[in-house]
Order: structure tokens, then sequence, then C-alpha cells
């Protein structure tokens, strides 16, 4: 089976009609449940997609992304030691801030555990390349 991990900006986007990405993020989000993909989403990538909603309408907005959570079936990967590590490995080899680098290190997590196909969703174009690095590299 396909994982599909999210970047906070694919979310983002989906979540926002106004944003810039809008299309493209609905686009990939409904690509990922269309073709039965697994879907993740790392906590500290949780924490990030949660801060313009909780600005704009506190914990009514928040709700709004976890309902959107569930009805997707997106899961959030808990931030644990192996985790930590991963996202720092991959933030000194990268130089990307650790924030970014989260996403990366939560396919490196997942396909360490057997999942096979793992990709991950972003807009950062550094971060798909360290992606597509890291794969090539394995």
């Amino acid at each position: 089976m396909a994982v599909a991990v999210f970047d906070a900006d694919v979310l983002i986007g989906y979540l926002e009609p106004s944003d810039p990405h809008h299309t493209a993020a609905v686009a990939r989000v409904r690509h990922a449940v269309e073709r039965g993909a697994r879907r993740f989403l790392s906590a500290v990538n949780y924490a990030e997609l949660l801060i313009a909603p909780l600005r704009a309408s506190g914990r009514n907005g928040a709700d709004r992304v976890d309902e959107m959570l569930a009805d997707l079936e997106i899961e959030v990967v808990p931030v644990d030691m192996s985790l930590g590590r991963i996202a720092a490995e991959v933030r000194e080899r990268t130089n990307l801030t650790l924030v970014d680098a989260f996403p990366i290190a939560a396919a490196i997590h997942i396909g360490r555990r057997g999942h096979k196909d793992v990709g991950v969703h972003s807009f950062d174009e550094e971060v798909v390349k360290a992606y597509a690095s890291h794969r090539s590299a394995t």
C-alpha cells in the first residue's frame, strides 16, 4: 500500500481556499485518498498546521483541523526519540529547518517500519529535493 506523508503546507492549502496552493493541495490530497494511500502527518507539522486556525478562530479553528484530519483519515505520527533523532539527522545533512525536516523524518521512520512506496507531499522544493536525495541514496 502506498503511503503519503504530508507537509503542513499542503494541508494549509487544502484548508484555506484563498491560499495560492489551494487547487494543487486539493488535487494532491484527493489523489492520495483515491489511490487508497495511507496518510500521515508528523505531530510537529500538525502543530504548524494549527497556528493559523487557532489565530483566526481559537478552539473552533483547531477543531476544524482535527475534523479534517479525521475525515481524510490522516494519522498523526507522534514524536518520540527515534523520530526526533531522524529529524535531527535530516536537518544536519540538509540544513533544512527542523520543522521542514519532520515530514522527511516521518517518511523515513514509516519506511523503516516496513511500509513501501512512501512519498512526501510538500510545496517546498527544498523538502522535496531532500527527500528525493534520501531515497536515491538508500
